[in-house]
């Protein structure tokens, strides 16, 4: 239990300095797609206990929030939210479908891009920073989370 909860706990800090440090590399036109989202979505299906996967969303997002020095809280509270409703919904279901799983990615993902971008972004206006930020952010991320997904299925 605890080798797992350290396993995760190393590849997650391993995510957040790949995902800061090489961000470049994979970004297309300055658009990226957020890994520790996929990592909490997927870390939630396998997991489906909501108080566990909350927990693990929340200090994702705190000690993300403080490494790169954005609004402190708004992606601990998106991820927070986001693995609660993946587990919470994951938990009701015994077995879930490969379309209803990938919509669990879409809702998540889409959520999560609207509520962090329009809270770091909100000198521009609404419909520009969906058109230029969060549809592309959402699209890219779930891209990435579909060809993962593809590769290693979640149980």
């Amino acid at each position: 239990m605890i080798r797992d909860q350290l396993k995760y706990g190393l590849l997650l800090l391993f995510l957040i300095g790949f995902s800061l440090k090489f961000s470049n590399l994979y970004s297309v036109y300055s658009v990226k797609p957020d890994l520790l989202l996929i990592f909490l979505i997927r870390r939630s299906l396998n997991d489906p206990k909501p108080q566990v996967t909350v927990l693990w969303g929340f200090f994702t997002g705190i000690i993300f929030d403080l490494i790169i020095g954005d609004v402190i809280g708004i992606s601990a509270l998106s991820y927070s939210i986001v693995c609660f409703f993946t587990a919470f919904y994951k938990r009701t279901t015994t077995y879930l479908p490969s379309y209803k799983r990938a919509l669990v990615y879409v809702f998540a993902v889409f959520f999560s891009a609207v509520l962090i971008n329009s809270v770091t972004l909100s000198g521009l206006p609404f419909y520009r920073n969906l058109a230029a930020f969060i549809i592309p952010c959402s699209a890219y991320t779930l891209m990435i989370a579909l060809i993962i997904q593809t590769f290693k299925p979640t149980k």
